[in-house]
C-alpha cells in the first residue's frame, strides 16, 4: 500500500516540526529551564504528533478504507480502525 503524496508531505512536515520541538524540550531539560516552560514545549510536541495522527488517519480513510468498504475486506478495515482507536485511548 502507498500513502498519497500530499498526505506524506504534510505528515513529514509536521513530524519535522515536532522533532524540532522535541529537540528544544531536550535542550530545556539539559539547561534546567523552568518546568512550566518545558511542559508547554512538551505539550506542543504532543499536539504536533496528534496532528500527524489525524493527517495519516484521514488519508487512510480516504484512500484505503473507502476502497475496502466496497470489497470483501470491509470487516477487516473496520476492525483496524477500531483497534487504533482503542490503542489511542490507553
Amino acid at each position: 500500500m502507498y500513502m498519497q503524496k500530499a498526505v506524506k508531505a504534510n505528515a513529514l512536515k509536521r513530524l519535522k516540526s515536532a522533532k524540532g520541538h522535541l529537540d528544544h524540550v531536550i535542550r530545556q531539560i539539559e539547561q534546567e529551564t523552568y518546568c512550566i516552560d518545558i511542559l508547554q514545549q512538551s505539550l506542543a510536541v504532543q499536539s504536533a504528533l496528534r496532528a500527524v495522527d489525524n493527517i495519516i488517519l484521514k488519508g487512510h480513510l480516504e484512500e484505503h478504507v473507502s476502497h475496502a468498504m466496497h470489497g470483501k475486506d470491509q470487516q477487516k478495515s473496520i476492525q483496524e480502525i477500531v483497534d487504533v482507536f482503542e490503542k489511542a485511548r490507553k
